[in-house]
């Protein structure tokens, strides 16, 4: 009855398994884990990724003129009035970076307001 150690005396034994069946099971098993891994573990927003608000950042010197940063602090208020919690002036800005990024078309608007495309014959003389 003892025919060794680790040998359980009352295990049924099976006959050898097909190999592609085998395979089979391993790609239900591989798929399996990862669709779990897609639900379970949902991606960190950005916010929460960093340790602070300058990681990964690289500064980048911007020239403005006075009428526009006077606009600022009330854009940070509605801005924020919008999202419902604070938010810091850098997310702000690079968002608000991206989101002409996005829209080429409104930032050519604006460009055109203060003279870009403008033709030079019909420029007062």
């Amino acid at each position: 009855m003892k025919s060794g150690s680790g040998d359980d005396p009352f295990a049924e034994t099976e006959p050898d398994p097909d190999p592609d069946d085998q395979q089979d099971e391993a790609m239900d098993v591989e798929t399996e884990s990862t669709d779990v891994d897609r639900t379970s573990q949902p991606d960190i927003p950005y916010k929460f990724r960093r340790d602070s608000v300058k990681q990964d950042r690289k500064q980048r010197p911007i020239f403005i003129r006075p009428e526009v940063e006077e606009r600022e602090s009330t854009f940070l208020r509605n801005l924020e009035d919008e999202v419902g919690e604070d938010v810091y002036k850098t997310d702000a800005l690079e968002a608000a970076l991206v989101v002409a990024m996005d829209n080429p078309d409104l930032v050519a608007e604006k460009l055109r307001e203060w003279g870009y495309d403008w033709e030079q014959s019909t420029a007062p003389r």
